[in-house]
């Protein structure tokens, strides 16, 4: 009976550094033991090789730790201390389609490419097949995570006078974001798209003129300073 709740887990470096241990065969029923414990529920064939229980002894708690976090619908964190990459459902049902010695060959090309961008030089039919599967499927979770990472930090990045001048009213005149900017070095720009709206409208010209005036001619937070540009502007008035 399989879990439908768990559609992959977190592969360590470690699982691979004790699968280079082993031959083809043996990776392929270690291999085979994790995917049953982490995708299937009820009792699953336990291991007769010594070796291999010495070295399920040494994984099955990271794998149960992963396990019981997804069944609990907890974010699963990852150990900074390994490397490690997503080991999906749908790699698990390519190596039910495989033999042992075959599932192997698998599970050693895919951690070769997942963790140190090692590609095989030759791995036999229909490896090679479900390898090149696995593997595009490794390389579009890198590009999202790529994007996602990139995402955040543009949104940190600040706005240009440009992106600012869009928004303005047509027939305002000032010495635009820029001036204001360099008329007082110490004000920091610090508005992003979040905050791109405290821009529109802003007499730029007026606002350099009363800042020293002000209770905010210290402050170096241009964000700051235009949350309070009504203050500023017409305290003085």
């Amino acid at each position: 009976m399989e879990n439908e709740q768990l559609k992959q887990f977190t592969f360590y470096d470690l699982y691979a550094e004790l699968m280079e241990v082993l031959s083809d065969e043996e990776r392929g029923k270690l291999l085979r033991r994790m995917c049953e414990y982490m995708f299937t529920a009820g009792e699953q064939k336990e291991l007769t090789d010594k070796k291999l229980i010495y070295l399920w002894g040494n994984i099955v708690d990271y794998l149960d730790a992963d396990k019981q976090a997804r069944l609990n619908g907890k974010m699963v964190r990852a150990s900074n201390k390994m490397r490690h990459f997503s080991f999906y459902r749908n790699f698990y049902e390519a190596v039910v389609l495989m033999e042992d010695k075959q599932a192997g060959q698998y599970i050693k090309a895919i951690y070769n490419f997942a963790l140190n961008s090692i590609e095989p030089s030759k791995i036999p039919s229909p490896v090679d097949l479900y390898y090149t599967l696995a593997k595009r499927k490794l390389e579009l979770s890198k590009v999202r995570s790529s994007i996602g990472k990139k995402g955040g930090k543009a949104e940190r990045i600040p706005v240009t006078a440009e992106q600012v001048n869009a928004i303005q009213p047509k027939g305002l005149t000032s010495i635009g974001m820029d001036g204001f900017l360099k008329n007082n070095p110490q004000v920091e720009n610090d508005i992003y798209k979040s905050s791109l709206h405290l821009t529109e409208g802003v007499d730029w010209t007026m606002l350099d003129y009363e800042l020293p005036n002000s209770a905010y001619r210290d402050c170096k937070s241009l964000h700051q300073i235009l949350m309070h540009r009504e203050e500023i502007v017409c305290g003085s008035l």
